[in-house]
């Protein structure tokens, strides 16, 4: 190699790296302002909520609310008290309320997740399994959450199984449709692609069906684990579970402690906006940009 092709070649290496350097930062600069992006839009949505709430406090307690209607201010610092200053509540700290209600989530919903993944995953991929096993998915689909209470009671009695039940009952069928769904969309010529390069059933499911319907699966999760959180409460507050955060409402209301009780809302909201907002959204994020999917 000459000298002067020796140079060429080293100028042509030192551009090439220039050009590679700014591509990553800006790669790396958008995914910082999506990133900022959504921490923008969690506030300005919290703020609004608050706002809101603030001008319902003032509205009630103007007409003369027997018992005041607490305010975001008031129910902050009972919050505090309850995280912070160990302030008992019916007996417990806040945080075992908070870790019964998860762990009780944690239990049906990994339960409810598996269900509707395998459930929902044969009735999207067998037409003639899903015009049948549709029927009774969506009887059971339409039910509300605590009209499975007669149900849990005479299969588990009160207790911590009965919220259970309840749970796994509604977010399993969320979750098998939103499955079945995402398989059933799937556009066919990809499966025909497949087949004639000789794939078998399996293949087809693991390698095309399932990967292409991973950004669905991901967003009936995320519905599966709302609806799982909202009768969650529901449920401890019926069932006498005597712990957990939707107990700890129930207990506070019948000691007329409204400012407790909106202090307790206020934890089922945060942990729902994280839980969701945060964890789920990230994992759908993360699955859409691995399949190349813009966000919707």
């Amino acid at each position: 190699m000459t000298r002067k092709t020796a140079s060429e070649h080293l100028l042509m290496r030192r551009m090439t790296c220039m050009q590679e350097v700014p591509a990553t930062f800006s790669v790396q600069g958008a995914r910082w302002r999506d990133s900022l992006g959504t921490v923008v839009r969690i506030l300005l949505g919290l703020f609004i909520g608050l706002a809101i709430w603030e001008i319902m406090s003032l509205v009630m307690n103007a007409n003369g609310s027997a018992l005041g209607f607490p305010n975001p201010v008031q129910t902050f610092e009972r919050l505090g008290q309850y995280l912070f200053a160990g302030k008992a509540l019916a007996g417990h700290s806040i945080y075992d309320h908070i870790f019964a209600s998860i762990r009780r989530l944690l239990v049906a919903f990994g339960l409810a997740a598996a269900t509707g993944i395998v459930l929902g995953s044969v009735l999207g991929y067998f037409d003639r399994i899903y015009q049948i096993g549709m029927v009774p998915v969506s009887i059971y689909q339409m039910i509300p959450g605590l009209a499975w209470l007669p149900v849990a009671i005479l299969l588990f009695g009160l207790g911590d199984w009965s919220a259970i039940f309840i749970i796994f009952a509604v977010s399993s069928m969320v979750i098998t449709i939103g499955v079945s769904s995402g398989i059933r969309m799937v556009p066919e010529v990809l499966v025909n692609a497949a087949k004639m390069t000789g794939a078998g059933r399996l293949a087809i499911f693991a390698k095309v069906l399932v990967p292409q319907a991973s950004a669905s699966i991901v967003n009936a999760l995320r519905l599966g684990m709302s609806s799982a959180w909202r009768v969650l409460i529901a449920a401890e507050m019926v069932v006498g579970t005597g712990v957990g955060v939707g107990c700890s409402i129930q207990l506070t209301r019948d000691l007329l402690d409204y400012v407790g009780s909106f202090a307790c809302i206020t934890i089922i909201c945060l942990l729902g906006l994280f839980i969701d907002r945060v964890l789920l959204a990230g994992i759908e994020r993360w699955m859409r940009s691995r399949l190349g999917i813009g966000e919707s």
